[in-house]
C-alpha cells in the first residue's frame, strides 16, 4: 500500500499526506498496551487493518478539529481568522512545526546551561548526586554522551521511516541498554495518553533485547532539556526529606529559567545599549518585592521595554484536544488572571506600564512619559506559545486593560502591541542582537508592520490571503524568515562552541 501510495505522488509530482502524527500516536499508544498474539494476516492484509484504523483515527481528529473551531468562534467572534488558527494547532502545534537539527541544538544548549546552574551551586549537591546515581553515570557529561546515542539517529536521518538504535554486543551491553530503559516505555503498565503524557517521558520502545525504536523524532530531542525537569523531579522525590528541594518547579522556572538562562540572554542583548536591569537587580536595588516589578527593563533615550516572564504549563488534559473552551479558559488564568482573579502576563504587564506612565517604578524616571514609547514582551519557555493566533488573543486581553488606563488620562498611544517571544528564538539569536546585526527594538517595530500590512492597489487573491494570514503569524517565525533574508540562521555559534567541550571535558582525543 505504501508503495501503491509513493506511485501516485510520484504521478502527480505532490506529497500526499493522509494522516496527520497525532492519530498515528494515538493509534501506538493503544496497540502498545495490547497483548502479544500470533500473526492472523498475511503482511498485506496486516496493511489494510492499519490504514482503515488510522483513518477512523484520522477522522475523529478531524471531527475534533472542526468542533474546536467552531466553539473558537463562538468564544473569540472579533478574531475569525485567530480563533481558526488557534484551534486547529493548539493540541498538537508542536508536533508539527519544528526544525528538528535547531530543536537538539537549542536543546543541548540549554540542557549544558541546567547542568552549569546546578553545579555551581552547592545548594544542589545532593539533587545532581541523585540524578546521576539514578542513570549510573559519573559526572553530567557522560549522561549527554550516553543519550547522544539516541539524539545522532535522529539529527543524522534523511529517510522516512522507522528510527531504531541498536545497542552494540561488547563489555558496556547491559549498562547501555540500561540506560536506554529509563527512556522507554515499560512493558504492561497502561500509558497516559493525555497530551502523549508517557510517550513525552518515554519516547523509546525496546523492540527486542538491545533494539530501541524511538517512537516519534521531535519528542526524542526534547528529552535533552525538557525532559531533564521531569527526570530532576524523580530524582528529587527520591532523596531524603531533609536533602529534597520543597519546590523543585519554583527552582526551575524562577531561579534558572528566568533568573539564570532569561537574564543571560537579555543581558547579552541589552548591556551597554542603555539602562538594563534584571528582576533581580530591581529587587535588590530598589526592594519592589511582591510589587509585580518587572522581569527585566530596558531603556534607550525614549524606547522602553518592559518584559514579563512565564514559564508555564497548560494541563495536559485541556491541551487533548476535545475542549477549546477549557483550553482557552486554562490559557487565560496563565496569561491574563488566575481563578482568584490575580494578575499575570498580560495584566502584570498592563500594570508595569501604568507605574512606568505614572513614574512609579523608582528605578527610571528620568523620561517624558508623553515621549515614551514602550515595548511590552511576553517571555514565555515553551515553543508551544507560538502557536498562530496566541498572541492575537493575548494583546486582546492586553488592550483591553490599555482602555482602562486611557480613560484614566495616561498616555498609552505610544505603547506598543503585546509582543509573546519564546526563550529558544532569544537563544538562537541573542547573538546577532548582541553583536549589531539586528537590535531588538527595530525588530519589534518591523514585526508589527508585518503583522498590519495593509492591501495595495492591484493585490491579488493569492498576496490577500498571504497578507491577512500573516497578521496571525508569530514573532518566531517572522524573526525566523527575516533573519534568513539577512543571512542570519539562528545558530549561536559563539555559545554552541562553549558548550560541546563542556561536554567532551575529560574524553580522550
Amino acid at each position: 500500500m505504501y508503495h501503491r501510495t509513493q506511485a501516485l505522488a510520484d504521478r502527480i509530482s505532490k506529497k500526499l499526506n493522509f494522516f496527520h502524527p497525532k492519530p498515528v500516536l494515538q493509534l501506538f499508544g493503544s496497540c502498545f498496551g495490547l497483548p502479544a498474539g500470533a500473526a492472523g494476516q498475511s503482511d498485506a492484509d496486516f496493511e489494510r487493518s492499519m490504514f482503515a484504523a488510522c483513518l477512523a483515527l484520522n477522522e475523529a481528529y478531524i471531527r475534533e478539529q472542526y468542533q474546536a473551531m467552531t466553539v473558537a468562534q463562538q468564544l473569540l467572534p472579533k478574531q475569525p481568522l485567530a480563533a481558526i488558527a488557534l484551534a486547529g494547532t493548539f493540541s498538537d502545534f508542536e508536533l508539527l512545526n519544528h526544525r528538528l537539527p535547531n530543536i537538539a541544538m537549542l536543546q543541548i544548549i540549554k540542557s549544558v546551561r541546567l547542568f552549569e546552574f546546578l553545579e555551581a551551586d552547592a545548594r544542589f549537591e545532593h539533587l545532581l548526586r541523585a540524578f546521576l546515581q539514578r542513570f549510573a553515570c559519573a559526572t553530567w557529561q557522560d549522561f549527554f554522551r550516553q543519550l547522544s546515542g539516541i539524539i545522532k539517529p535522529v539529527t543524522e536521518n534523511d529517510k522516512p521511516g522507522r528510527i531504531a538504535v541498536e545497542v552494540p554486543p561488547g563489555p558496556d551491553y547491559d549498562e547501555a541498554c540500561a540506560f536506554l530503559r529509563h527512556f522507554t516505555l515499560p512493558e504492561g503498565q497502561p500509558l497516559d495518553m493525555a497530551d502523549f503524557t508517557s510517550l513525552r517521558t518515554t519516547p523509546l520502545c525496546e523492540e527486542s533485547p538491545g533494539t530501541f525504536v524511538l517512537e516519534y523524532p521531535v519528542l526524542v530531542l526534547e528529552t535533552l532539556h525538557k525532559g531533564l525537569y521531569f527526570q530532576f523531579n524523580i530524582a528529587n522525590r527520591s532523596l531524603p526529606k531533609g536533602q529534597r528541594e520543597t519546590d523543585w518547579r519554583s527552582v526551575y522556572c524562577d531561579l534558572f529559567s528566568e533568573q539564570y538562562l532569561l537574564y543571560l540572554l537579555l543581558d547579552a542583548i541589552f548591556r551597554g545599549r542603555g539602562l538594563a536591569l534584571s528582576g533581580r537587580a530591581i529587587l535588590e536595588g530598589w526592594k519592589l518585592k511582591g510589587q509585580s516589578e518587572p522581569d527585566y527593563y530596558f531603556r534607550h533615550e525614549n524606547r522602553a521595554v518592559l518584559f514579563e516572564s512565564k514559564d508555564v504549563l497548560v494541563h495536559k488534559d485541556a491541551k487533548a484536544g476535545h475542549d477549546f473552551a477549557t483550553y482557552l479558559d486554562e490559557v487565560k488564568k496563565k496569561f491574563y488572571e488566575d481563578e482568584k482573579q490575580h494578575p499575570k502576563a498580560a495584566r502584570q504587564l498592563a500594570g508595569n506600564v501604568e507605574r512606568l506612565l505614572r513614574k512609579q517604578l523608582p528605578f527610571d524616571t528620568d523620561f517624558d512619559p508623553a515621549e515614551l514609547v514602550i515595548d511590552p514582551v511576553l517571555v514565555v519557555h515553551d515553543r508551544l506559545y507560538n502557536q498562530p493566533g496566541l498572541n492575537v488573543v493575548v494583546n486582546d486581553w492586553f488592550q483591553e486593560e490599555l482602555a482602562k488606563l486611557e480613560q484614566q488620562g495616561l498616555p498609552v498611544y505610544n505603547v506598543r502591541p503585546l509582543i509573546i517571544v519564546d526563550v529558544d528564538t532569544l537563544l538562537a539569536y541573542h547573538e546577532d542582537f548582541r553583536d549589531g546585526r539586528m537590535v531588538f527594538e527595530d525588530v519589534l517595530e518591523e514585526y508589527l508592520a508585518y503583522l498590519q500590512a495593509p492591501a495595495w492597489t492591484g493585490i491579488s487573491e493569492a498576496e490577500d490571503e498571504q497578507r491577512q494570514m500573516q497578521s496571525i503569524h508569530p514573532f518566531a517565525l517572522f524573526l525566523e524568515n527575516y533573519a534568513e533574508k539577512r543571512d542570519m540562521l539562528g545558530i549561536p555559534k559563539e555559545m554552541l562552541y562553549q558548550v560541546l567541550p563542556i561536554i567532551n571535558r575529560e574524553v580522550e582525543d
